[in-house]
């Protein structure tokens, strides 16, 4: 009863903008959370995997406020995003029968691939996999929130050669994109998504070397390539 009580307060208070960066700046209090996130056994953890995501709604700490803790005033999101147990719950969560764990956990996910300075980080293969499954679940809330977190890392170039090297994150999206029973919001973020890694790459092509003497080409060519082809 009393973990059940201690954890109602804590939801009551993540929901709370001006507390939460106190919240996330308590090393303590996010052990907990995510110590007991990962007990599926217990009945409270659920309510700890919606704690965690609460408090990566916050996207900045407002210095007059927050300077307890953080010298440089850094986003909640930064924070967690560089805390890798953080995120290995999150994943964990994000892997759980139970949907509702599962939406909490990505939601949480799309909020740290919003900030910009832990795409990099964030953009790996467990990461990208687990966004991918995801992506293609039934479930509206955790579809919705994986699309939007892989749009999220597509926005950052360091980025495009896990997504691309990830297995069937392109093909999730590229399906969706498409697929007549996806939601209007859900297609529109996967052809954003495939979009923006596809201005990537094409950027990456454009900057690319050209040998001493050879005349840079407008680039795509359409010219088809084979070896000593009769005309």
């Amino acid at each position: 009863l009393a973990r059940n009580n201690a954890c109602a307060a804590l939801t009551h208070l993540a929901k709370h903008c001006p507390v939460s960066a106190k919240l996330c700046a308590n090393d303590v209090l996010l052990d907990n959370l995510m110590m007991v996130s990962r007990e599926f056994e217990t009945q409270i953890h659920t309510r700890c995997v919606e704690i965690l995501c609460h408090l990566t709604r916050f996207p900045a700490n407002n210095a007059k406020l927050f300077l307890c803790h953080l010298t440089r005033f850094p986003a909640n999101n930064a924070k967690l995003a560089l805390n890798s147990e953080f995120c290995e719950t999150l994943i964990k969560c994000g892997k759980s029968k139970m949907a509702e764990d599962r939406m909490w956990a990505i939601r949480a996910l799309e909020n740290l691939t919003a900030d910009a300075s832990s795409k990099i980080t964030l953009a790996t293969t467990p990461l990208l996999t687990l966004l991918t499954l995801s992506a293609m679940r039934k479930e509206y809330e955790e579809q919705f929130a994986a699309v939007g977190a892989l749009l999220n890392l597509a926005t950052e170039p360091g980025a495009v050669v896990p997504i691309t090297n990830t297995k069937n994150v392109v093909a999730t999206l590229v399906h969706l994109a498409h697929s007549s029973i996806s939601t209007r919001e859900v297609r529109q973020m996967a052809c954003d998504a495939l979009a923006t890694v596809g201005l990537w790459l094409q950027t990456l092509a454009g900057a690319g070397t050209v040998p001493e003497g050879e005349l840079s080409m407008p680039l795509p060519t359409h010219t088809p390539s084979g070896w000593l082809r009769w005309e």
